[in-house]
């Protein structure tokens, strides 16, 4: 299921983004070049994991401006996020909530975010995120929201406001922590740690929930697994470009005109449309030579002339070039340094 869904989420949280970026004053023209966002109100799909990264970057200003986390999560109701919702509300206790939440987490997110759960030595659970984002600029508004996300859903399914026993940030400290205490509950958060996380009291996830459903809740786990697993990913117009570009090179190094004529269009429309996705045909043409170098490099035996032959560099000495370019030192230490 990993492979059929990767590189793709569910487009619960998106919609959720969306329309917190609308309520907070968010010109919908900003919305016009997001790739993916033609097809949000679809059922039984999930959408590029970049449409919903590049909605964090579109919303994080007036989202954020009129109150962040909390301003999202007061749009969100019960099922705003499929089935993942209705996983906390139906289980024995906030703990197995949690466990099975966790193990689900590929409904809303990407495969490779994670949610991981477990029992500290005091009794408490604690649930952390880990996705592969930290070098993106929202990585801290995302970081900020899951725990708050997790809050907010267990506290509806126990029936009552939980209080954290401890939240973890990876950001520095903000000059005023008030809001953050604030949003949280608690005055105990930690920065600067390695992954987002909150902490509950043992007394809290061990406690029954008041609508448990055994039954109901082993149909929703399987509900969960198989929505996913049908789900069909919509890839918007750059994820197909990069899809033919990368296919044109089993033929050699791949031309303008060739990969215009496999997405039916005429080399000027795929330059322009390339500009209108913020990019340009040299610049991916790089990117796909990068690629395919660092690939050769650490797991092949190859020449560095070979490999200048095959990507389309005219010698040795211009690939050489181009990844000191890349990287700021030569093909020997990219080799040294074995499989990505």
């Amino acid at each position: 299921m990993a492979d059929t869904v990767k590189g793709t989420v569910s487009p619960h949280l998106t919609r959720l983004l969306v329309r917190a970026g609308l309520a907070a004053g968010l010109d919908r023209s900003r919305l016009a070049g997001v790739p993916g966002l033609a097809v949000l109100d679809e059922n039984g799909i999930r959408i590029p994991t970049a449409t919903c990264l590049r909605v964090w970057e579109v919303i994080s200003s007036p989202a954020w401006e009129a109150g962040g986390s909390k301003r999202v999560m007061e749009l969100w109701r019960p099922g705003s996020l499929g089935v993942w919702d209705y996983l906390f509300s139906v289980s024995g206790s906030l703990g197995d909530a949690l466990r099975v939440s966790s193990r689900h987490f590929t409904a809303i997110a990407d495969p490779a975010d994670r949610l991981l759960v477990t029992r500290d030595d005091g009794g408490g659970t604690t649930a952390g995120w880990q996705g592969p984002y930290r070098d993106h600029p929202e990585y801290p508004m995302i970081a900020e929201f899951v725990p708050y996300m997790l809050l907010t859903l267990t506290s509806l399914a126990a029936g009552r406001q939980l209080t954290p026993v401890r939240v973890r940030l990876p950001h520095r400290p903000p000059a005023d922590v008030r809001r953050l205490v604030e949003l949280y509950g608690t005055s105990d958060i930690e920065f600067e740690a390695d992954h987002p996380s909150i902490t509950f009291a043992e007394a809290d996830m061990d406690a029954p929930l008041p609508r448990a459903d055994p039954a109901l809740a082993a149909i929703l786990d399987d509900h969960a697994r198989l929505s996913t697993a049908a789900a069909r990913p919509v890839l918007g117009w750059l994820d197909r470009f990069h899809a033919v570009l990368e296919s044109a090179v089993a033929s050699g190094p791949p031309g303008l005109d060739q990969v215009a004529g496999r997405l039916a269009m005429s080399p000027r429309t795929l330059q322009r449309r390339l500009r209108e996705e913020g990019t340009t045909w040299r610049e991916e043409l790089e990117r796909l030579r990068q690629r395919r170098v660092d690939r050769l490099l650490r797991e092949t035996s190859l020449s560095v002339e070979s490999i200048a032959a095959r990507v389309g560099f005219t010698d040795s000495r211009a690939l050489r070039r181009a990844i000191h370019r890349w990287y700021g030192h030569g093909p020997a230490a990219i080799r040294a340094s074995g499989p990505a």
